[in-house]
């Protein structure tokens, strides 16, 4: 008998080709309602932290793993995920494709080192935006940056297109990859793009104005032209939204012990880290100068619109849209608790979230959407992807 690693565990078998995924359906539940959630196991595996995905319509999605793997895969008539094409990884003209091949960190176009890597991605029309860390050689460092490919759906390919923008400094080891942040979000116009940058586990370059380090950066994407739009961030690597309905930029952010924060992200405005967090210091810090001197306090910087407290490792936000199915989670917010294998909802009042009620549990959700009909479709750390059908 043999042993066949199968999700999180492991089962006995002896003919692989009977190894077939059990389909699962769990519930979404509230009190103001429950809905049903396909949870299948995904045909590749991805690394932690792992990457994100794109719908391309007619129950067809685009994957890109940690590492830059591209995968184009489909809801099959069994409602299986399988693969269509596993396109080539991501790269751009000039990389070596024989250094390429050696799978060494440091060469190819992802960083792809411990928690570095794949960080988000953003279709607009045929072109993707793709955020991710990358090593400079010439300054022997790493910076996260955002480059467009152009996406050719029919043939599945993705070709580098240009470069949009990249952090500065380039940053010394170690860091931690995945206080890098870099997700992207449109603004109120196609042509506006925001991006979060974390401090790289290098805090004392937060309040620095000359670096990108714990930034919200504003590109726009005519011209490639950025500016810092806020400051004094730490690790926004959960996620980020833009709610064109009120002019409004929101990004969770990871804080240290018990320090996790939701914020409404004003320009000018400064968040406070490394100098302020109602949170207090994990035992392993010590990568940086750590302050802490008015820890517990928000007081001379913006305040946060929640904080979770202890830390729930907040993940991806997302805004349930007016569908007429569900007046009372219209206009408020889904929100991922990673380290706590959950998904909240919490309720919207003004620039106020008022309060988080659980509506899924035992999932770690890496990645969030729901479309303009209410529908939820979320990817797991535990290679899963989650979707709801109606």
């Amino acid at each position: 008998m043999q042993w066949w690693p199968f999700g999180q565990g492991y089962f006995a078998n002896v003919d692989v080709d009977e190894m077939v995924p059990e389909a699962r359906q769990v519930k979404l539940s509230s009190i103001f309602g429950t809905e049903d959630i396909e949870v299948r196991e995904l045909p590749f595996s991805d690394q932690y932290p792992t990457g994100p995905f794109e719908m391309l319509g007619n129950k067809q999605f685009l994957f890109i793993t940690k590492c830059g793997e591209v995968y184009f895969t489909k809801i099959n008539e069994s409602s299986e995920i399988e693969i269509t094409k596993h396109a080539n990884p991501l790269t751009k003209p000039g990389l070596d494709e024989r250094e390429e091949s050696k799978g060494d960190d440091y060469d190819g176009l992802v960083y792809c080192k411990e928690l570095a890597g794949v960080k988000d991605s953003l279709l607009l029309g045929n072109t993707l935006y793709v955020a991710y860390t990358t090593w400079d050689h010439e300054a022997n460092g790493a910076r996260l940056a955002v480059s467009a490919f152009e996406l050719d759906q029919d043939n599945a390919e993705l070709t580098f297109r240009k470069d949009i923008f990249v952090t500065y400094p380039a940053i010394k080891e170690p860091f931690l990859g995945h206080q890098v942040g870099g997700k992207m979000v449109l603004g109120m116009d196609d042509d506006t793009m925001f991006l979060s940058v974390g401090d790289f586990s290098k805090p004392d370059g937060v309040q620095d104005p000359a670096t990108a380090l714990g930034k919200m950066i504003k590109i726009n994407l005519r011209d490639a032209s950025a500016e810092i739009y806020a400051s004094g961030l730490r690790s926004p690597s959960g996620g980020l939204y833009f709610d064109r309905d009120h002019h409004e930029l929101w990004e969770t952010e990871h804080g240290p012990k018990g320090g996790d924060e939701i914020n409404l992200i004003k320009q000018g405005k400064n968040y406070g880290w490394p100098l302020v967090s109602y949170g207090t210091l994990y035992e392993r810090e010590g990568m940086g100068n750590y302050y802490g001197n008015k820890y517990n306090s928000h007081e001379k910087f913006e305040k946060p619109a929640f904080v979770f407290n202890p830390s729930i490792g907040v993940g991806a936000i997302a805004k349930y849209p007016k569908t007429g199915k569900n007046e009372y989670w219209e206009g408020g917010f889904f929100v991922a608790g990673m380290a706590a294998n959950n998904l909240l909802y919490m309720r919207k009042e003004g620039e106020r979230l008022v309060y988080a009620e659980p509506v899924l549990n035992d999932y770690r959700i890496r990645a969030l959407k729901i479309d303009k009909n209410g529908r939820f479709f979320m990817k797991t750390d535990n290679d899963q992807f989650l979707w709801m059908e109606k």
